[in-house]
């Protein structure tokens, strides 16, 4: 467990390093840094939805889910860049799914993840707020499904970054891209977004969302 968090924290630190300098893709390459993520500086505008199931009761208080999602996390990038990224959240919950959780959890394991149950979750949180959302004003998306989870039960996955990510198709052959979302009215968001259950701790948001963050380039995510 120990060195599974020092290989986390490495990985982070590494990021941060790529995108601190804040050079071009193309001028990183020559300082032998390889690719580095511009589109990740500045502070994110993040529409953060706690969405809940008809059969599901949520077992944490909103309350709590939205310090760790609204402040925590916050502090946790800021301190991470040096002050050169950082969340502007927009928090919404509790939202009601229209179908029962068994229509919408997913496998714990990635290579067997049902994509359309992905898009499912987050069109469905999509349409559920679509009359008081404007998509457009917002860089990523953070879907907190409110039941506690472990692998394979409640909503499967505890968290995992679906934009650019599960919504492409993790297969052997994977290749990473923004896919279009879409709300019953036709509304749509091709930014990044990320889903973690209510009881994710903040390692697995963040690291989840730079995956967003970082973006991608020639076919590749750049936290990968």
């Amino acid at each position: 467990m120990k060195s599974i968090k020092i290989m986390f924290r490495l990985s982070i630190l590494l990021f941060f390093i790529f995108i601190i300098s804040g050079r071009t893709l193309a001028n990183s390459q020559e300082s032998g840094l390889g690719p580095q993520s511009t589109q990740a500086l500045g502070e994110k505008n993040v529409l953060m939805v706690v969405v809940q199931f008809p059969d599901a009761a949520p077992s944490i208080p909103i309350e709590a889910v939205r310090k760790k999602a609204v402040s925590v996390l916050n502090t946790y990038v800021k301190e991470q860049s040096y002050g050169l990224a950082s969340i502007k959240a927009d928090f919404m919950g509790y939202v009601m799914l229209p179908d029962s959780l068994a229509n919408y959890n997913i496998s714990p394991y990635n290579f067997r993840v049902d994509r359309r149950r992905v898009r499912k979750l987050i069109e469905d949180s999509m349409t559920a707020i679509e009359s008081r959302v404007d998509f457009s004003a917002y860089d990523h998306i953070l879907i907190i499904p409110a039941v506690t989870t472990m692998p394979g039960k409640g909503y499967g996955m505890i968290c995992y970054c679906a934009n650019p990510g599960m919504l492409s198709g993790v297969t052997r052959r994977y290749v990473p891209r923004y896919e279009t979302l879409r709300s019953a009215s036709g509304k749509e968001f091709k930014g990044g977004i990320f889903v973690a259950t209510e009881n994710a701790n903040i390692g697995m948001f963040a690291h989840d969302y730079f995956h967003a963050l970082g973006g991608i380039h020639e076919g590749k995510r750049l936290a990968p």
